[in-house]
């Protein structure tokens, strides 16, 4: 194995032997000032913790939103069981009440309030039909 010195030697001696190689390395080494290499450096470890601190606070976030959302979801679940059940009551309500009307059919009492109610919807229509002609024919000569 070589040593370090003997490695170093035969670097030097390839640089001898190609001087172009040499000078523009020399030339290349001469544009880069050694206090900008290490501020490019010390920026990018900047920018790295940066990136790190943004990187642990979006796991943060997301995790916290994956947590209130699996909430959510079950709160969600929950109403909508909720409503089912409920309009399966009200069903159960409306039935009761269509079988009830049907019972009262028989009746002459619910008869008696049946026509009241469709007297009392026939004046409210024949109302708001004089209304609308009223406001019709104030529209026209306004």
């Amino acid at each position: 194995m070589e040593t370090e010195s003997e490695g170093l030697s035969r670097i030097s001696d390839d640089e001898e032997s190609c001087p172009s190689s040499v000078a523009f390395t020399e030339a290349l080494m001469g544009q880069i000032k050694g206090a900008d290499v290490g501020a490019m450096v010390e920026l990018q470890r900047d920018m790295l913790s940066r990136y790190e601190k943004t990187n642990e606070m979006l796991i943060n976030f997301n995790m916290l939103s994956s947590s209130r959302f699996d909430a959510t979801s079950q709160a969600f679940r929950a109403h909508t069981l909720l409503l089912y059940d409920m309009k399966k009551d009200l069903d159960v309500v409306f039935r009761r009440i269509r079988t009830l009307k049907q019972r009262l059919t028989c009746s002459d009492v619910y008869n008696v309030l049946e026509d009241e109610e469709e007297e009392f919807k026939g004046q409210n229509n024949e109302e708001t039909k004089e209304e609308k002609d009223e406001n019709d024919s104030a529209e026209d000569n306004g």
